[in-house]
């Protein structure tokens, strides 16, 4: 044997330690394709099937499962599943400890099972809806941050061989990157459903003032319009009439001019910002009472406590929307509008004396019903670092109650008594 020639085992190492070293430049170049594909295209639903079928493939195995926490039921999704009947298998949920997938969820530590049939962890009922013969696993978890948020496994190698450490580390390397791309498609997900409920909001906003616009002033300025024209022709045939009409136009367009005065103030209630809370609830009711058939009552007592703007803005914004729902859907005939002060909090009330509402059921029908009055009120309760409670039965009348903390230790310089 010649110096340089080399023994089988040395060969047959070297040879191994190429093909990790080609596994793990695969493992990258199936990581920049990722993150190339995330830049380019955010949605989470296509990303998360990209990265599985990207590591299956860099695993060179036959199938593999994507799962995420669901944070509201504290269970695992089967969010992507390939191989065998994948279809069947997504969107399943499974206890956040259960099976080997949550043994590495909880524990967020890798693991590699070589015969599945040996291991008490594994769930032979995945199995059997996943129309899939499972030998080997291996699994990593998806950690962003130190939080677990879901797991990635990998199933059967395609050349029938054991996955080894490698296999382990490979796998954990990826599903680190592949938590953090899967957080930012998230946070993109959420802006772009905030940005598209805002603009519902907007445009929601815009087909009210729309309808309060023509159903209010706009049909006054028509009767004035007419009325003048009216005029003209009393002048000419009837001057002594015309007193009359013109005492009629004045009537009119003082109404009209309220209409317009009212759309501003409930647009942006100067009151509001120079005077505070509850002067501006005053000035509401004071206009609302002129100008509605329901009677709206305001409490003697009520207590004048400053907060800062955006949170006073935030409550008036609750109190008006209160209001607007009592009146419009509760066909109420009285509303009552209290601010009462404790040691340690205040607490604003609409009460209606209208038909009520099943609050658990239009709850649960927003999706369908496309309302977004409570969301909208519930929402603004969480701008003020209040909790807002609504008690209502049907026939017995609604009350939507804000509580605000005075001055929470964690923003001590929002109230001003």
């Amino acid at each position: 044997m010649s110096p340089k020639s080399h023994s089988p085992s040395q060969t047959e190492q070297w040879q191994n330690q190429i093909a990790a070293l080609e596994q793990r430049i695969a493992a990258l170049e199936a990581l920049q394709e990722v993150a190339l594909t995330f830049s380019s295209e955010l949605g989470l639903n296509r990303l998360l099937a990209l990265i599985l079928s990207s590591a299956i493939d860099v695993m060179k195995a036959s199938a593999g499962s994507l799962l995420l926490i669901d944070r509201a039921t504290n269970e695992l999704v089967f969010e992507v599943v390939q191989g065998g009947s994948g279809k069947v298998l997504r969107n399943k949920h499974i206890k956040s400890d259960e099976g080997i997938a949550g043994w590495v969820f909880t524990r967020r530590q890798p693991v590699i099972v070589h015969d599945v049939a040996l291991d008490p962890r594994f769930l032979d009922r995945i199995d059997k809806s996943f129309k899939f013969q499972t030998t080997a696993i291996v699994a990593a978890p998806l950690i962003y941050k130190n939080t677990p948020i879901g797991v990635i496994e990998i199933i059967n190698k395609k050349s029938g061989e054991k996955f080894n450490e490698d296999d382990q580390e490979l796998l954990m390397a990826f599903a680190a990157q592949s938590a953090v791309l899967i957080e930012n498609a998230r946070l993109y997900q959420q802006v772009v459903m905030e940005r598209d409920r805002l603009l519902a909001v907007e445009e929601e906003v815009r087909r009210e003032l729309a309808r309060e616009l023509h159903d209010g002033p706009s049909q006054l300025l028509s009767a004035i319009i007419m009325g003048i024209k009216f005029l003209h022709q009393v002048l000419q045939r009837q001057p002594n009439r015309a007193g009359a009409e013109l005492e009629e136009l004045e009537r009119l367009s003082t109404q009209a001019l309220h209409q317009v005065r009212n759309l501003l103030f409930d647009l942006r209630p100067v009151a509001l910002e120079t005077q505070g809370l509850c002067a501006a609830i005053q000035v509401y009711a004071e206009r609302k009472g002129e100008s509605d058939q329901v009677r709206l009552q305001i409490d003697p007592q009520m207590q004048h406590v400053r907060f800062a703007q955006p949170v006073e803005a935030a409550a008036f914004s609750i109190i008006q929307e209160a209001v607007g729902n009592a009146k419009k859907h509760a066909r109420a005939k009285n509303i009552w509008i209290s601010v009462k002060r404790s040691e340690d909090t205040l607490i604003l009330s609409v009460k209606d004396d209208g038909r009520g509402f099943d609050v658990a059921a239009v709850d649960a029908a927003y999706a369908q019903r496309g309302s977004l009055g409570l969301l909208n009120m519930k929402e603004r309760a969480e701008i003020c670092g209040g909790k807002l409670n609504i008690d209502s039965t049907m026939g017995g009348g609604t009350l939507v109650s804000l509580v605000l903390p005075l001055n929470p230790p964690d923003r001590p310089k929002r109230f001003i008594a």
